[in-house]
């Protein structure tokens, strides 16, 4: 039997955030409230099938991948984070462009390239690998994209706004960790949104005059964060075995749906209304339809090992699967 979602219909855990944050703070302006350890992806078994679809040997890379948001370029971050590797989607087994940078945890498209951040530096990577680094005021932990402006999230629990220059226009602190950042849209209008995993929260950003919105509650071990077509803000949550979603302005919480086996890396195809989750504990990906409002799985195939990113193509519905472990970057048409 298909395990049912529990559909949330006000925000249960809300703890409304000022400017300034609350209690007294570090030194990097980090509000003094309780945190828990930040859940990383739960480690995989040894493969017990074959990976589906091609798998390319790949024992460099591991940390992350992205592709290009007109689909003719991936891009794979090396698993020292010092490089980046460029394969063409449509054959993964053709030589890859490699691109040197300083050293990155996190990369997203922009346009025929790429933004990566890492501990000191941001770094835009063009499509024939010609980098463009600028330092960052401090270390980068998740990056989005959103026309001219670069959205960085940092460790010390700031968001920095950059702009097409990769120049800082804006710091927006009060938070422990940004460990995700999301752009959505809710009825035409912009909303951005920050995942911080040593809160498990999420939280509504203003970053035009700074302001946070009220801080939600995702369980207790949120990890990941993507924006669909329809405004919707979905989080993974491996501690706890479940999919959120979040909506709305204010945002709240509108689905919470039981996912076993570790869901972590998430890859939402606009075309086919379809978000493809990895499951890391079970070398898994799935895809959910979210066409009725709640998750119903599709489609379900294996994977390499320790499957924690991966990424999709809305025109060929191709999903790309990214193991950490060295084992390799798969190519699968489901």
């Amino acid at each position: 039997m298909r395990p049912h979602a529990l559909v949330v219909l006000a925000a249960t855990a809300v703890l409304t955030v000022g400017v300034a944050g609350c209690g007294s703070g570090d030194e990097h302006g980090r509000p003094d409230v309780p945190t828990v350890a930040p859940q990383t992806p739960l480690s995989a078994p040894p493969v017990a099938e074959p990976p589906a679809g091609a798998v390319v040997e790949a024992p460099r890379l591991g940390s992350a991948i992205a592709l290009t948001t007109t689909a003719r370029s991936l891009a794979a971050i090396a698993r020292d984070g010092r490089s980046v590797s460029l394969f063409s989607p449509a054959d993964p087994s053709r030589p890859a462009l490699v691109a040197a940078t300083p050293e990155v945890r996190a990369i997203t498209a922009d346009g025929d390239g790429f933004v990566a951040v890492g501990p000191a530096s941001v770094a835009r990577i063009a499509a024939d690998g010609t980098t463009t680094v600028r330092p960052l005021a401090r270390p980068g932990l998740s990056v989005a994209v959103d026309g001219p402006q670069v959205f960085v999230g940092t460790e010390h629990g700031h968001l920095l706004i950059l702009d097409a220059a990769l120049t800082q226009t804006r710091d927006i602190g009060g938070f422990v960790r940004v460990d995700e950042v999301a752009v959505g849209r809710f009825e035409g209008r912009r909303q951005i949104v920050v995942l911080d995993r040593a809160q498990s929260l999420v939280t509504t950003v203003d970053p035009n005059g700074g302001e946070r919105g009220a801080a939600l509650r995702a369980g207790n071990g949120a990890t990941t964060l993507i924006a669909d077509r329809f405004g919707r803000f979905l989080v993974a949550n491996p501690r706890d075995g479940q999919l959120l979603g979040f909506y709305g302005n204010p945002l709240i919480m509108r689905f919470r749906f039981p996912v076993a086996d570790g869901p972590y890396g998430l890859a939402y195809d606009s075309r086919r209304n379809l978000l493809w989750v990895s499951l890391t504990a079970a070398n898994r990906v799935v895809g959910y339809d979210l066409s009725a409002g709640e998750p119903r799985e599709r489609a379900r195939f294996a994977t390499v090992r320790q499957p924690d990113s991966i990424a999709v193509d809305p025109a060929s519905g191709v999903v790309f699967v990214l193991s950490a472990t060295g084992g390799g970057l798969q190519r699968v048409q489901p």
